[in-house]
């Protein structure tokens, strides 16, 4: 019999209980057919969690886990449960004695009798709290026994996290499918034995390792014997006692060290929650669930996002919370080590680095120990690829040093599975565009400080909306094994790993690229620009828009590409809000400045649109040589400045030229933008040529394209 609890209990649970449901956009992100029988498997048949579970079944458009569901005219409970409740911790029971082995051996049976019947099995887990611990620490709250626990245990649990709920909806299992495999008595036995060591092992790859106590921390940097060695080195070159050196390696890591506390993160996020309702009208997240899958499979993770705007540090980790992944380890300049911004955002999880390590080698040693200690012990990690902001709105040149030294810890111990995360981050609005333009115009860079937080607080706004969307990501040992073939049983040379970081370091970028969130502000800057003139009527530059979403609409299913996929006068008028061009007299239209400004966003996309403007500016060139318009003919053209581009932009480099031409011309075709004549390619459309064209600034010159 399932629990529901007391009076008192579902008191507790609608008053004091907020619980908080992921994936948000449950059936969509997990693809649950709704047409079809759920099941939900919990730990425990717990009425804390399972009120909970109604609650949240009811915000993700789920069924109800207390209605029993009808297969075939049989009623049988929504619900599987481990461990049933008790007043104590309850034990758990032998394979063969569990009464869920039964419930498993019936769905199967059902499967046998009924082929078109298809169960799906919703595992369920259950977070109150999420914080870890400290290491050397024992608690009463560990939540890696939290679904163990007997009945008195959990209520304090409940009243201690209510406010802090996460209820986790895992990817659906398929009764059908596993049907098939085997013998029906050997299947029962593999799902109870997946189900018994299913919980304990997500939570603690979903929790994490225990925070590091950060005074034993920098202890146990300073005790590694690499380090040991270099500071006994540095005492003899330079003539000092060990202590000395050892006490400067100690203030190294006392500016470098983070000192993550899940109660001060807790507070920064319900800060920062308050800020983004005011200055955002909407946080977008897309791909999220292939993050939390990696993070289920037990792998280390390293984030790899862009960098547009010291929002970044933010909202990321905001969002990694929110979307019930571990917090990462942040990697920040220490130009961001001022108060109060420091001691808050160390508290959060950030480590401090400073912009070179040119000038002290001692320094670089001391850092690259504690990164390879927070590495080792299974913290995730995140850095931002670039290194610093982009001034232009493009993507820049990778800095390796990170991931150098990332790399080189992952190959000492290749047993692990690391996977790298890229993450594109966009903005309707980036606070400090203003300053970028000036910067870019020669004007030095402002150091920040405390004035320069409060003069940007001061104009809080309107920044319309945040979109952050997670990349395909890259295992780290499945490239290795691929491009390095016998790597673990041999030492990897210095020319071999400097070639593995470059060519990771450039497809996290093109990962990124291939994952942009095309919002409204971008996309309107890119059609305004691609003109030669600063001014469009209304009803053509719709008209512009409607061509430019037709082209995103040719991605590839598979694509990470998001979009908006809405009517283009929408589109407009969400980019007008944004008081970056201005609607006057039934025109579009922008001043100088505001086309500088907007060059920033348009570069955010234009990676998107150089395919299509390569082609139309070959065929315009080929026709000015008198030169037959054919595949040959416009690969030989292309190819010189195709290849720029692709270092420039960070395009895809999988496929030859040839296809990739021959795949945009298929694509143009498709969309009636260019006609085939027995082999020879003409525009129906010069206006349409010319728009696309204007994405791109003399392509055939090589100055032009660096710059």
């Amino acid at each position: 019999m399932l629990a529901k609890g007391s009076f008192f209990s579902r008191l507790i649970n609608r008053l004091w209980v907020k619980s908080h449901h992921v994936p948000l956009e449950t059936v969509k992100e997990l693809k649950v057919d709704l047409t079809r029988p759920i099941i939900y498997v919990v730990e425990q048949n717990n009425a804390s969690d399972l009120l909970g579970l109604q609650t949240s079944c009811k915000k993700a458009g789920l069924p109800d886990p207390y209605q029993p569901i009808s297969i075939n005219g049989e009623q049988i409970s929504a619900l599987i449960y481990i461990h049933s409740w008790s007043l104590f911790a309850p034990k758990t029971p032998q394979l063969q004695d569990a009464p869920y082995l039964a419930r498993y051996q019936q769905l199967l049976d059902l499967h046998q009798k009924d082929k078109n019947l298809e169960v799906q099995l919703i595992p369920v887990t259950f977070y109150w709290g999420r914080n870890p611990g400290r290491e050397g620490k024992k608690s009463w709250f560990d939540l890696t026994q939290q679904g163990q626990v007997g009945l008195f245990h959990k209520s304090l649990i409940v009243l201690k996290n209510g406010k802090d709920h996460l209820v986790r909806f895992n990817q659906p299992i398929s009764i059908k499918k596993l049907s098939l495999r085997g013998e029906q008595q050997q299947l029962a036995h593999k799902l109870a034995k997946v189900a018994m060591r299913y919980f304990d092992f997500q939570k603690r790859s979903s929790i994490g390792p225990k925070l590091p106590n950060r005074k034993q921390m920098i202890e146990s940097v300073l005790a590694q014997p690499y380090l040991r060695e270099v500071i006994t080195n540095t005492a003899k070159a330079e003539q000092l006692s060990e202590s000395q050196v050892e006490a400067q390696c100690r203030g190294y890591l006392n500016e470098i060290s983070a000192n993550f506390s899940y109660s001060s993160l807790r507070l920064f996020r319900l800060c920062l929650k308050g800020i983004w309702n005011h200055i955002y009208k909407g946080i977008e997240v897309h791909h999220a669930q292939a993050v939390r899958d990696v993070c289920q499979s037990g792998a280390e993770v390293i984030y790899m996002p862009c960098h547009r705007s010291h929002m970044d540090y933010l909202l990321l980790s905001y969002l990694l919370f929110e979307q019930g992944v571990v917090p990462p380890h942040v990697a920040a300049g220490v130009n961001l080590n001022f108060f109060p911004a420091g001691p808050i955002f160390r508290r959060s999880g950030a480590f401090f680095l400073r912009r070179t390590f040119k000038d002290s080698p001692l320094y670089a040693e001391v850092f690259n120990a504690y990164f390879a200690m927070l590495f080792k012990q299974g913290y995730p990690i995140e850095f931002f690829t670039e290194g610093g902001r982009s001034r232009s709105g493009l993507l820049l040149d990778p800095k390796t040093g990170l991931l150098s030294t990332s790399l080189k810890t992952f190959i000492r111990q290749p047993e692990r599975n690391v996977v790298i995360v890229p993450i594109y981050i966009g903005y309707d609005h980036i606070m400090e565009v203003n300053t970028y333009v000036k910067e870019q115009a020669g004007k030095k860079k402002e150091h920040e400080s405390i004035w320069q937080v409060l003069g940007i607080a001061k104009k809080l706004g309107n920044f319309g909306r945040a979109f952050v969307n997670f990349g395909e990501p890259i295992n780290v040992k499945q490239h290795f094994d691929q491009t390095l073939p016998g790597w673990r049983s041999r030492d990897v040379s210095d020319v071999e790993l400097k070639q593995q970081v470059t060519t990771i370091a450039r497809q996290v970028m093109v990962n990124i690229n291939e994952a942009a969130a095309v919002n409204a502000l971008p996309l309107c800057a890119a059609v305004l620009l691609a003109n030669q003139a600063r001014g469009v009527d209304e009803n053509s530059f719709l008209q512009q828009l409607r061509w430019h979403l037709q082209w995103l609409s040719m991605n590839a299913q598979d694509s990470l590409v998001t979009y908006e996929n809405g009517a283009a006068d929408k589109l407009l008028q969400q980019a007008l809000a944004q008081n970056k061009f201005q609607l006057v007299d039934n025109v579009i239209n922008c001043t100088e400045q505001q086309a500088l400004v907007l060059n920033y966003y348009r570069n955010n996309i234009v990676h998107l649109f150089v395919l299509p403007s390569l082609i139309f500016h070959t065929i315009s060139r080929l026709s000015e040589q008198k030169q037959a318009v054919e595949l040959t003919t416009m690969v030989d053209c292309a190819e010189q400045a195709y290849l720029q581009l692709q270092k420039k932009l960070f395009l895809n480099d999988d496929l030859p030229i040839a296809d990739v031409i021959a795949a945009t011309i298929n694509k143009l075709l498709q969309l009636n933008w260019l006609v085939d004549n027995s082999g020879q390619y003409s525009v129906p459309d010069h206006g349409l040529s010319e728009l696309m064209k204007g994405h791109l600034v003399a392509p055939f010159d090589k100055t032009s394209v660096e710059n």
